[in-house]
């Protein structure tokens, strides 16, 4: 299936991208201004609060996993599989029956969370009993995000990335507002009723989002489905005897779409390991409120100051996840569309998206960990107003790329009908990552617990790689994807370790030296023939201008 409207899937990612940047940038700006409300109020620079608003929010990042993350994803790659083969009526079928399930499990899940809350804060630990409050606020968003996310799923289907961008950024700005404004209001009642004031922003902020899709699908009505199906059956759809080799035993898929209860199965067969993927981010932070708080309380540290580190803790984690909406929107796009291939059997197809992916990853993750990890106090001191989380952002930048690879590589695995390899990968990443945070937070305190994170994550990463390139063929250039931005990162950090002694202390010295290794970097990416022609066209608007520019100085290859 062609992407529609001329929406390539490079070009899906970068609108995505831009979505999610703009959106992390915005939360970027919300968590500390709430850690500004919450410090008058908590005594330790609003750490404690902010740790209060992230026991709820992990927790429900791993119950909407399960009730519409994975199922999102199902029904892009299922809508996708669908119209590659000419079925607009059995992808239709796939988007109801989903629609159905999600609005179900959406309501189970809030029902529980709501009615569950001081079960769930006290089996996590007694030191976050205080956090039920936001358990509770947050119930309705559980329902209200997983018909959400069955709406976006039909548009990534499609390969049409702009809704699903809009809707997010529609609902980070409300969510910012409301959560600021009833973290405001209500932490003048107690330090837990703001944190739940703060949790509850994510309802107003889902509800927005939603009414935006559902004016968006009534408008376009039975056009966006007549509209698609004309597309798949167009010249780019395969037919005849090439469609029937398609349809051929061994497929990517069957050629016939089961009814009823069986429909359902073949969307939990597809949604189930991606559920699982999709939760890895949750999981792991997960793991860290078991394991960190029972591994701070036997070397000692207990009560408010457990708090105050679990609340670092996820700060850091937050920056060092940051870059990962690159990797997160490279895996959105890039699902469906290998989908595509997969189910048409283009393997050479797949495999050169599968290499963009990479590209996009690589040329963009290296960069990202080893600035990070270059200036890691600065950046902390920027976002936070305090350089306290320094060494522990420190310790996570070392997360930062393997994050991002496992993301893209997971996508790349799912694409291609292999969506249980990720999920096995993951859990034994996870293992990892459980075991090491375990045995390090003691003697490392919350670094311990960062490093651990890293090396779980590089673990997945690892094998999910070797299993590409033995599904896929030849997919890794290591060469032009590796080692070309490795020595680029290490000349951009080589300069800022020089220039060091040389840069005015603050805020204004960190942004000068962000922009010069930024400029090093892709200078010396350039003159390495380190950027493809194609890699900057795909720059939504500006990809044309830009290789223009730099096609007269013949650096682009």
């Amino acid at each position: 299936m062609q992407a529609r409207k001329g929406e390539s899937f490079l070009h899906g990612a970068f609108v995505l991208t831009l979505a999610t940047l703009i959106t992390r940038l915005l939360g970027l700006l919300y968590k500390p201004l709430v850690a500004r409300i919450f410090a008058p109020f908590d005594g330790r620079g609003g750490a404690v609060g902010l740790g209060l608003t992230q026991v709820p929010v992990t927790t429900y990042q791993i119950v909407l996993s399960f009730t519409s993350v994975g199922l999102n994803v199902g029904i892009a790659r299922l809508v996708a599989e669908r119209m590659a083969l000419g079925d607009a009526h059995g992808a239709r079928r796939v988007f109801r029956s989903a629609l159905a399930l999600m609005a179900g499990l959406g309501l189970a899940g809030a029902a529980a969370f709501f009615l569950g809350a001081p079960w769930i804060a006290r089996a996590i630990s007694p030191e976050v009993l205080e956090a039920a409050p936001g358990f509770r606020a947050m119930a309705p968003a559980l329902f209200i995000t997983s018909v959400l996310a069955a709406y976006r799923g039909l548009f990534q289907g499609f390969q049409q990335m702009t809704p699903t961008a809009v809707s997010q950024i529609v609902e980070q700005v409300v969510r910012v507002g409301a959560g600021a404004a009833l973290t405001w209001a209500l932490v003048r009642v107690s330090v837990p009723m703001g944190a739940a004031g703060f949790n509850l922003g994510d309802v107003f902020g889902a509800a927005a989002a939603l009414v935006y899709m559902l004016i968006l699908s009534a408008r376009r009505g039975p056009a966006l489905w007549h509209a698609e199906q004309a597309a798949a059956e167009g010249p780019g759809t395969l037919s005849g005897p090439a469609l029937d080799a398609a349809r051929a035993p061994g497929a990517a898929r069957r050629d016939r779409l089961p009814r009823g209860l069986r429909l359902y199965g073949r969307i939990f067969a597809v949604a189930a390991p991606i559920t699982i993927v999709g939760a890895v981010v949750p999981l792991m932070m997960m793991a860290d409120a078991l394991f960190v708080f029972r591994a701070l309380s036997a070397a000692g540290v207990t009560g408010i100051d457990a708090q105050e580190q679990y609340g670092l803790l996820t700060n850091v984690f937050m920056i060092a996840n940051l870059p990962a909406i690159i990797s997160t929107a490279v895996y959105t796009a890039v699902l469906p569309a290998l989908a595509s291939a997969s189910a048409l059997g283009r393997l050479a197809d797949a495999r050169r998206k599968a290499r963009q992916a990479y590209r996009i990853t690589f040329l963009l993750g290296i960069p990202a960990q080893a600035g990070i990890w270059a200036l890691a106090t600065g950046i902390y001191r920027l976002i936070y107003g305090a350089p306290t989380g320094g060494p522990a952002l420190e310790a996570m930048a070392w997360a930062v790329f393997p994050i991002m690879l496992q993301q893209t590589t997971s996508g790349v695995l799912q694409g291609m009908g292999r969506i249980g390899l990720p999920v096995r990968n993951f859990v034994l990443g996870a293992g990892v990552k459980i075991a090491l945070t375990a045995l390090w937070t003691g003697p490392h305190g919350i670094a311990g617990a960062a490093w651990a994170t890293a090396v779980g994550f590089g673990a997945a990463a690892a094998l999910n790689l070797v299993d590409v390139e033995r599904h896929l063929g030849r997919t890794l250039q290591t060469r032009s994807m590796l080692w070309k931005p490795l020595g680029a990162s290490l000349a951009m950090v080589g300069l800022l370790r020089l220039m060091q002694p040389y840069v005015p202390p603050g805020n204004p010295g960190l942004l000068l030296a962000i922009a010069a290794g930024a400029a090093v970097y892709g200078l010396t990416l350039l003159l390495v023939g380190g950027v493809h022609r194609r890699d900057v066209a795909a720059i939504p608007r500006f990809g044309p201008r830009l290789v223009a520019i730099l096609g007269r100085t013949r650096l682009l290859r």
